[in-house]
């Protein structure tokens, strides 16, 4: 039988055709303007050659790295290849040349050296490696469509006030930089910075991005999450079956005549631009199974960025006792499927991490293993716990005051601290502020979500209060730990100095006054 004559062809064209009436937003537009300025960049001959052949409106200037001297009717410079640096984008790419440093822009590039000088993974626009033997025609033809007015969508969002990446010089996160392929990601010291001229849309940043301040614009999370839910309501209303979600990218589009006709495939530009909160609330809403189809222009850091997020799905699906192959490749081995569950119908609208939770919390109320109040999880997952040991801590409150989501507070008028699960996202800043190296992280899904929202006590103490006036200064262990820490100090061998340490600011002052500045 014909995978388009199946039963279930009928329902999926109808959730097709529901899943197309959800409008999208807009969003921005980044725009480019260029004229035909295009730097050639060679070893030998073959650079000139190639100039020669760019019509109008294209106006050519070869550069030869590492080459001998020699004379051309086109504008023409020799240089060392390591003294020559390249940067910018379509339109405004900069080259500049040492030692005077002297700078010239040009609109498009074309690079024949071997290797090429820049090498991200994914070219910038308007930076063009033809293959060595290529012929020039498909070249030339690029170049002149890239010339004029051209735009693209602004394809990400950042709030700053989300991104975890650190605090007072310590680096918690790096996950985006390491990830983006088009190397469009600058890690500055507390957070990160986008250029949107050379972001391509991979959008794994955003999959990666533990606290949401890094998000995926084109589609938003909310329409992507609208567009999933009409797609499976409509085709279980139609009479569908097992429905099987396939994400693949919109130039890949699969034949519905070949693929099973409870196959209901995902068009995105970038396969990387959906994770863990999507997966699971595709599952959430009835799909039995998310797999994605590779893409080749996934890079090596897109691919490990996604096998970590399927780990991760797979630990909290396994914890809730579904089956862990629900989610992953398009061609894995160990592919499962869901057991049949009552569909949610949450509208998918918040933060990323406010749509995870709402997955979770509807997985857990139809999860097989019931009376799981935590779930282990491995590192990469962005959801636990902050454990503190009241042998070490001295309530300093570093790890509340270096804490970037909150999760950790120091209660006003009590030496104590206070955690709210359910900001962690496990970066572990608090860890490596600590100056008694008395946290440490616990990664967990706690199952009831009362529990994960409600603020608990990490540590507390009685505070010490001044031996003169009775006002609390300090904590016990504190002041326990400085005594010992100064006491074989030449300044406090006396018995009123020590006590001096055992008094508040004002209180120390006025005995010191009252001393005569003694000690």
């Amino acid at each position: 039988m014909n995978p388009s004559d199946h039963p279930t062809a009928g329902p999926r064209a109808a959730a097709l055709a529901a899943m197309a009436g959800v409008a999208v937003h807009a969003t921005g537009i980044v725009n480019y303007a260029t004229a035909g300025r295009v730097l050639v960049l060679g070893q030998d001959d073959r650079a000139i050659a190639l100039a020669r052949q760019l019509p109008a409106p294209l106006v050519p200037t070869v550069v030869l790295l590492d080459a001998p001297p020699r004379r051309s009717d086109l504008p023409l410079r020799v240089a060392e290849r390591r003294g020559l640096s390249l940067s910018g984008h379509l339109g405004a790419f900069e080259v500049r040349l040492a030692p005077a440093g002297e700078a010239a822009v040009f609109d498009q590039v074309v690079d024949l050296c071997r290797p090429p000088l820049l090498g991200e993974h994914w070219r910038r626009f308007g930076y063009h490696v033809p293959a060595d033997g290529a012929e020039a025609g498909p070249l030339i033809e690029a170049l002149v469509d890239l010339v004029g007015e051209l735009e693209k969508p602004r394809y990400f969002r950042y709030d700053p006030a989300l991104c975890v990446r650190g605090r007072s010089g310590m680096i918690a996160c790096n996950r985006c930089v390491q990830a983006c392929p088009a190397g469009a990601i600058t890690g500055l010291a507390e957070r990160v910075e986008v250029d949107s001229y050379l972001c391509q849309g991979a959008g794994i940043c955003a999959t990666v991005c533990p606290g949401g301040a890094l998000q995926y614009a084109y589609p938003a999370l909310g329409d992507a999450i609208h567009r999933l839910r009409r797609l499976l309501e409509a085709y279980c209303a139609a009479g569908g079956e097992a429905p099987e979600l396939l994400i693949h990218e919109a130039e890949a589009a699969p034949s519905l005549d070949v693929l099973p006709a409870n196959v209901l495939p995902y068009a995105v530009e970038e396969v990387g631009s959906l994770g863990v909160e999507f997966w699971l609330s595709a599952l959430a809403f009835g799909a039995g199974a998310v797999r994605l189809a590779p893409s080749p222009r996934s890079t090596h850091e897109v691919t490990f960025a996604l096998d970590v997020q399927f780990s991760d799905a797979g630990a909290l699906l396994d914890g809730l006792g579904f089956p862990a192959g629900a989610v992953g490749w398009r061609d894995a081995r160990d592919r499962t499927s869901m057991p049949p569950i009552r569909p949610a119908a949450y509208s998918g609208q918040g933060s990323k991490r406010e749509v995870l939770f709402l997955a979770l919390d509807h997985l857990v109320a139809q999860s097989p293993a019931e009376g799981r109040a935590e779930i282990e999880l491995p590192a990469t997952v962005p959801l636990g716990e902050v454990v503190v040991d009241p042998r070490r801590c001295t309530l300093c409150v570093a790890c509340a005051t270096i804490c970037p989501r909150g999760a950790i507070s120091a209660e006003e008028g009590t030496p104590a601290l206070t955690f709210f699960e359910a900001r962690c996202v496990q970066c572990g800043l608090c860890e490596r502020a600590c100056p008694e190296r008395a946290i440490r992280m616990n990664a967990r899904l706690l199952t009831d979500r009362e529990a994960r929202n409600r603020r608990r006590t990490l540590h507390e103490e009685p505070p010490f209060a001044c031996i003169r006036c009775g006002r609390p200064f300090a904590t016990r262990s504190s002041l326990e730990r400085v005594l010992a820490t100064l006491s074989k100090h030449s300044l406090l061998q006396d018995e009123a100095a020590r006590r001096r340490l055992q008094m508040c600011a004002d209180c120390r002052v006025a005995d010191l006054m009252r001393s005569g500045g003694a000690n």
